[in-house]
């Protein structure tokens, strides 16, 4: 039976300014959604958008809201040692009181190669990661603790601030590869799909998770799938799909798994989220070049647009095919609107046909 764990939004961070940013998540903790994610990046494809840090964002965000829960989607183990982002998250759970989750991944080359961060061995890294933050999270000066991986040590560490969380804030792990989803199996509260999935995808990629999962005697049942899914409100059509339609097919070539299954179109690897590089203008002029090529179908596919009832239609099928969250990604010209929207008829309908109660 499909279920609903959690309703939430994510703000595409190249594309508020601050005091967008400020207004739309007090906004977003006012109707009472449950979780806020943001980006987090050093480089994006728009070379000309402004990207600010995301650990120092969502401490200004922890201060102005009250409820909803605050996590990136997604940090990595390469330009943030994973000291550093446990006590990171240790710090704003304190600060908003219990309110935080981790979004981790394996990295991507746009936000490493031009600093001159070596891309090696990401899934190790990422694993080592995981369990190094449990520990440090854990962790006492009476029980310190310790840990000798491939990459990373520690020995008698701990950290003098820990999470309000017990035992820890949930650990989200975004994934787009199939190795990748198994490791969310493994050692995960929950998957954050990378970029887009359809419904259709996204119950066959499951069953990567599930693997992972079996490995370590867990059930799926307690993995939340908090799929993002990008949407526009209009009961014109063809207005919502014109505001979802260079980002839907940008996301779509980032996530090239993704669009090969739905359309047969393949990618380059250097086209991919984890490999391209936004400061090189041949890739994004490619990028422009493969968008023109995909069908219109395909975007429907992995977008939710049109009306209120088209919306939850939608979102429904996500939910049949295995998501246990919902985050939408809000690409409507007028923002406000199409929030107090998911709010007042998108969103309080879905949770009262799939809610669950913690």
């Amino acid at each position: 039976m499909a279920r609903l764990k959690e309703f939430g939004c994510h703000l595409v961070t190249s594309n508020y300014t601050f005091s967008e940013f400020f207004r739309y998540s007090t906004l977003i903790d006012a109707l009472n959604f449950d979780h806020l994610k943001i980006g987090d990046h050093t480089l994006v494809p728009n070379i000309a958008a402004q990207y600010p840090n995301a650990t120092t964002l969502l401490s200004a965000l922890g201060v102005l809201t009250r409820n909803v829960r605050l996590s990136t989607a997604v940090t990595d183990p390469f330009r943030r040692h994973p000291v550093e982002i446990a006590q990171s998250i240790s710090t704003l759970d304190r600060i908003t009181n219990g309110r935080t989750a981790l979004g981790i991944g394996a990295g991507e080359a746009m936000n490493l190669l031009p600093y001159g961060i070596d891309y090696k061995k990401p899934l190790q890294r990422l694993k080592e990661a995981v369990e190094v933050i449990k520990l440090l999270w854990s962790a006492t000066p009476d029980n310190p603790a310790n840990y000798d991986g491939e990459i990373f040590r520690l020995r008698n560490a701990f950290l003098q601030i820990r999470p309000v969380q017990y035992p820890h804030p949930p650990i989200y792990i975004g994934a787009a590869g199939p190795k990748t989803r198994e490791l969310v199996g493994e050692i995960a509260d929950g998957w954050a799909p990378v970029a887009v999935e359809s419904p259709t995808t996204l119950a066959k990629h499951i069953a990567d998770i599930e693997k992972g999962a079996k490995k370590w005697d867990r059930s799926l049942e307690n993995i939340d799938i908090a799929v993002t899914v990008y949407t526009a409100v209009s009961h014109d059509v063809e207005t919502a799909y014109r505001q979802v339609v260079p980002v839907a097919k940008s996301m779509l070539i980032q996530q090239r798994e993704v669009l090969e299954e739905l359309s047969g179109i393949k990618i380059p690897k250097e086209l991919s989220l984890q490999h391209l590089d936004p400061t090189n203008p041949k890739v994004v002029e490619k990028i422009k070049e493969i968008a023109e090529s995909i069908p219109r179908s395909v975007v429907e596919e992995i977008v939710a647009i049109g009306s209120p009832d088209d919306c939850i239609d939608k979102l429904e099928k996500f939910l049949n095919a295995g998501a246990t969250s919902i985050i939408i990604c809000n690409l409507s010209e007028q923002q406000e609107r199409v929030y107090k929207i998911y709010a007042e008829k998108i969103m309080s309908y879905l949770k009262s046909q799939y809610g669950i109660n913690e």
